[in-house]
């Protein structure tokens, strides 16, 4: 069985043809929020999920994580309109097999189903081209882990380690650990130089929320 989780009914159904032209015999299920989602894959067995980044009020990422966190081995097939490319690096840290834009050719879509059941990975050519293009200061953040992307973004707020516990709901000396780290990665020697940073980076850290999230470490 296939999902596919997207917010617009219109677009799930799209989505669905596409899948038919490909398999035509293929049972599928849609979801409208991570919510349904998780509840469609507790309750069957999906061989592969169709994930959109961008869901009303919440993120496609919310479900991916989710997947990660239980180990799931359903393949996971991210089609959005988010040419993002801090969304595509993330993605891709989160280890999606297929990254594809909602605007590609079909052929595209199918071409990239093939790869992902032969075991292979998919990425939309134009995301791979600019992933190619970008910056010293970019190449050295997509080093970073989502939580400490989510660290160094309260750093460039200029809150002091205790402060970020609290915002994190992690305890001070997970909060120190993961300042030692940014700075190994970020090749820096001081709090001050991750500081100024972040602020040059702001757009990039913020674009999925970073230091907005809260819970476990």
């Amino acid at each position: 069985m296939i999902l596919i989780l997207d917010d617009h009914p219109l677009a799930r159904k799209g989505m669905e043809a596409v899948i038919q032209m490909l398999r035509p015999q293929e049972k599928i299920s849609q979801a409208g929020s991570v919510r349904e989602a998780i509840r469609c894959m507790e309750e069957n067995d999906i061989e592969m999920a169709f994930i959109d980044v961008n869901l009303k009020g919440e993120s496609g990422f919310d479900f991916l994580e989710w997947l990660v966190k239980k180990n799931s081995d359903s393949k996971k097939f991210f089609i959005t309109s988010s040419s993002s490319r801090a969304d595509f690096s993330y993605a891709r840290k989160l280890g999606v097999d297929a990254f594809v834009l909602k605007d590609a050719f079909i052929d595209e879509i199918m071409y990239g189903m093939k790869v992902v059941e032969r075991g292979g990975k998919f990425y939309s050519p134009a995301l791979v081209e600019a992933m190619n293009q970008i910056s010293e200061e970019e190449q050295l953040i997509d080093r970073l882990t989502h939580r400490e992307m989510e660290v160094l973004s309260l750093i460039g707020r200029g809150f002091g380690n205790g402060t970020i516990s609290q915002h994190l709901f992690i305890t001070e000396g997970t909060t120190k650990k993961h300042v030692t780290s940014i700075l190994n990665k970020l090749e820096m020697k001081s709090r001050m130089e991750a500081m100024l940073f972040a602020n040059r980076n702001s757009q990039l850290l913020r674009c999925n929320g970073y230091g907005n999230s809260e819970g476990e470490d």
